[in-house]
C-alpha cells in the first residue's frame, strides 16, 4: 500500500488530534492518483432543499443558494464532507438510477426530523426546495465507490468498472480501485456526529487539493440517508455562479404520524422578481404542474 494512503487510513478515526494540514500534505504526496470523473451534462435539473424555522419564508436566490453570509461562513461552519471551515460549497442532490427523484433524496440529506422519526409521534416539518437547470456542462469529482455503494448500485460498479478499463498494469488497478474504494469510504461516512465536523478533514482535503488542482467544479457521491440508491452534488459558487439557472422554488410540508408519512406542497415561485431578489409567491392549487 502507498504511505501516505496507509497514513491517512490510520489517523482516519483519531481526526481531531491530527492537523489539517499534515493530511492535505499526505493527498499531495500520494503517488499515482486515482482521479476518476464525470460530467453533469446540460439541461439537467439539481434539486436543493433548506429547511425553514417557524414563519419564515425565503425571499430571494441568496436564500436559496450556497450560504452568502460572511457571518454566518465565519462563525457557523465547520469542516463538511466537501468544504472547509468557513467554505461555501452549493449542496444539492441529482437524479440517479435507483431514485429517479432528487428532491426526495436533497430532503432526506437535509432533515434531521426525517433521519430521526419517532413512530409514536406526530411530526411536521416545512422546507424549501429549489430546482436549478445546469446549462453548461459541468466536469465533476466522481466519489462513488464506497464498499456500501458498491454492494447495492449497478451504476457505481459499472462506473469503477470503466474507469479501470484504461489503467495498464494489475498493480495500478489495484491502486486506483484502494484508493476509490478509501476516499468513498470517506465521503459516505456515517458516524458523524453534531461536534464530530472534524471527521470529514480528509474528504475536505482531499476535494480542496485535487478538484482546484484539475480545475473541476465540484464533486459528485452517493447519499447516505438513501442507502447509496441517490446521488448528490457539492458544487463550487463561482460554478453555480456560471453553470446554473434557478428555475422553480416550491414550499413543502411534511407531517408524519406512525406509519404513515405525507409531503404536500403549500406554495411556489417561478417569478423571482428584479435580481432574482424579491420571490413572488403563489399559494398550490392540486393539478398544477410545478415538479415533474
Amino acid at each position: 500500500m502507498n504511505d501516505s494512503l496507509a497514513y491517512l487510513r490510520d489517523v482516519r478515526d483519531r481526526l481531531q488530534y491530527v492537523d489539517y494540514d499534515m493530511i492535505y500534505a499526505s493527498i499531495v504526496d500520494l503517488k499515482d492518483k486515482f482521479v476518476p470523473t464525470a460530467r453533469l451534462k446540460k439541461g439537467h435539473i439539481i434539486d436543493r432543499v433548506r429547511i425553514n424555522r417557524e414563519g419564515e419564508i425565503f425571499t430571494k436566490i441568496e436564500d436559496v443558494s450556497y450560504i452568502h453570509d460572511k457571518e454566518v461562513l465565519e462563525n457557523h461552519v465547520g469542516f463538511g464532507r466537501a468544504n472547509l471551515p468557513g467554505e461555501a460549497v452549493f449542496y444539492g442532490s441529482i437524479i440517479s438510477k435507483n431514485v429517479p427523484h432528487p428532491r426526495v433524496v436533497a430532503y432526506f440529506e437535509t432533515s434531521e426530523l426525517v433521519k430521526n422519526l419517532n413512530d409514536k409521534d406526530i411530526v411536521e416539518e416545512k422546507f424549501t426546495l429549489s430546482r436549478w437547470r445546469v446549462t453548461k456542462d459541468i466536469e465533476v469529482l466522481e466519489m462513488i465507490f464506497s464498499d456500501e455503494a458498491l454492494k447495492v448500485n449497478e451504476y457505481v460498479q459499472m462506473s469503477l468498472e470503466d474507469k479501470l478499463t484504461n489503467l495498464e498494469t494489475s498493480s495500478l488497478k489495484e491502486h486506483a480501485i484502494d484508493q476509490g474504494k478509501f476516499f468513498s469510504n470517506e465521503f459516505a461516512r456515517t458516524d458523524v456526529k453534531n461536534g464530530e465536523e472534524y471527521k470529514y478533514k480528509i474528504t475536505a482535503a482531499y476535494m480542496n487539493y485535487i478538484c482546484k488542482k484539475m480545475g473541476l467544479g465540484g464533486i459528485t457521491y452517493p447519499s447516505v440517508p438513501t442507502e447509496f440508491k441517490g446521488q448528490n452534488v457539492a458544487l463550487y459558487p463561482q460554478v453555480v455562479d456560471n453553470c446554473l439557472d434557478l428555475e422553480t422554488v416550491g414550499l413543502f410540508q411534511f407531517k408524519g404520524k406512525d406509519v404513515e408519512n405525507l409531503i404536500y406542497m403549500l406554495k411556489y415561485c417561478q417569478d423571482f422578481g428584479e435580481g432574482h431578489k424579491d420571490f413572488k409567491w403563489l399559494d398550490y392549487q392540486d393539478g398544477i404542474k410545478i415538479f415533474d
